[in-house]
């Protein structure tokens, strides 16, 4: 049986020959790039330039990673918006239960993996 631990590695290693190729340049609203999958989890390589959004989705009890850090604005269904900073190297397991979108509102690109157990 693979530890919590042992899992984070393994989704990080997979994200990072991801996180080598260039990204081409996006649309304003961009969607995560599913890296690896298996029957434990799912992991997605997010990247936001600034002003680009992701659409609303559940994002509740992902697991995340921030390779670079920065602001970000999320929105919810009932119009409600938050801002919120994440530093480079942080991690957590979000506990937001309402989907929201996002939106990279700082002056530098975000690059976000994020982890899905299944």
């Amino acid at each position: 049986m693979m530890t919590f631990k042992t899992l984070i590695h393994c989704a990080i290693a997979a994200a990072s020959v991801a996180l080598m190729a260039a990204s081409p340049a996006g649309a304003q609203t961009v969607s995560p790039k599913k890296v690896f999958e298996n029957d434990k989890i799912a992991v997605f390589d997010n990247r936001l330039k600034p002003g680009e959004e992701s659409a609303s989705a559940n994002r509740g009890g992902m697991i995340y990673y921030y390779v670079q850090g920065g602001t970000v604005e999320r929105t919810f269904a009932d119009g409600t918006k938050t801002s919120v900073t994440r530093k480079t190297g942080e991690s957590f397991q979000n506990p937001e239960k309402r989907p929201y979108a996002v939106k990279n509102t700082g002056t530098t690109a975000i690059d976000v993996i994020s982890i899905q157990l299944k």
